[in-house]
């Protein structure tokens, strides 16, 4: 008896192969695909028409998203799917179609990782294609299709007692500034960020009935004053940007900006002590690899010592959502 193995994933083509699909969703973004079928149904030979495509092209491409499950199709005709519905509108309440955007950028990217391995040095950004170009607005606007779920995890998670003054650097969006006020009623936090990046946090705290309680500072987190003392630093997805020694810095910073008895928490990809677990945070590394000087994903052991440089107490750690891990400090009384 034999067994027949021709229907075998091959591990080789199911890691080679997945910038298909992840080329194919992005085209479809950037083009306009899923907003121009939002009320309607098409033809392929009509969106190109709207959307100003080659018909040949347009068809090859409604088709593929067809079997990838994000357009569904009968006869000739093409309209959303559930799943296109719910992530890739940009009004959708779990959309991520500023993601995708920021995703095109990356793509192009990782596309030149040979070189950046071989020299040491990112891929500038002169080196992407200008239609894809980015600004700190649009990258908060992508950081927040991200952050919607865990900001509010994170909230849920962490019980920061009875602070009142919240400070949230490098806070983006103000996702979590805003999750952390709703689910503490006498809190009141403060994002910072640049000011670019700040208009789209203001959108989003005045769309939340927050403004009396969640600010915005603008700044930089290594070079400018943090405006005084707080009894809760939070910072998310922003150390793997840095060095170490530079998030030793910023750690000692936030240490001094602390009162007796003041929480840190670091959220981020943090790694295992070997590094190559889990699996999501050790290729996150390469993804600062080829856009950032000196970024990397960080060990747990690596955040526990900023720590205990700083002179703060490791009190836990937690996971939140699907890839991040949150490790708490405390500041002794």
């Amino acid at each position: 008896m034999t067994c027949d193995n021709s229907m075998a994933v091959d591990p080789i083509e199911a890691i080679s192969s997945g910038y298909r699909g992840a080329q194919i969703l992005f085209s479809a973004v950037r083009i306009g695909i899923f907003t121009t079928l939002l009320d309607q149904t098409l033809s392929s030979d009509a969106l190109s028409a709207s959307l100003d495509c080659n018909p040949r092209g347009m068809r090859i491409l409604c088709d593929a998203l067809t079997t990838l499950g994000l357009l569904d199709k009968e006869g000739d005709l093409y309209r959303n799917s559930a799943v296109a519905l719910e992530y890739l509108l940009p009004g959708s309440p779990k959309s991520k179609a500023a993601m995708m955007n920021h995703g095109a950028r990356l793509y192009e990217r990782w596309g030149k990782l040979y070189d950046v391995v071989k020299t040491g040095k990112p891929v500038s950004d002169n080196e992407l294609d200008q239609r894809i170009a980015s600004d700190d607005r649009a990258f908060a606007k992508a950081m927040a299709d991200v952050g919607r779920i865990s900001a509010k995890q994170t909230a849920e998670i962490i019980d920061i007692g009875a602070a009142r003054k919240m400070l949230d650097i490098g806070g983006g969006p103000g996702l979590y500034s805003i999750g952390f006020a709703q689910h503490n009623p006498g809190l009141h936090a403060t994002v910072f960020d640049s000011a670019k990046t700040l208009e789209v946090a203001q959108e989003n705290i005045k769309d939340a009935g927050l403004s009396d309680r969640v600010s915005t500072m603008p700044g930089n987190a290594f070079d400018d004053d943090f405006g005084g003392q707080y009894d809760f630093i939070f910072i998310s997805n922003f150390i793997h940007i840095f060095s170490y020694d530079a998030n030793q810095s910023l750690v000692k910073k936030c240490a001094d900006a602390l009162v007796p008895g003041g929480r840190i928490c670091l959220k981020d990809f943090f790694l295992e002590e070997d590094r190559t677990s889990p699996e999501w945070s050790a290729i996150f590394a390469v993804n600062m690899l080829v856009s950032t000087e000196e970024g990397d994903s960080y060990t747990i052991k690596e955040a526990k010592q900023w720590l205990e440089n700083a002179r703060l107490e490791f009190k836990s750690m937690h996971e939140v959502a699907s890839n991040s891990r949150i490790i708490m400090g405390e500041k002794p009384a």
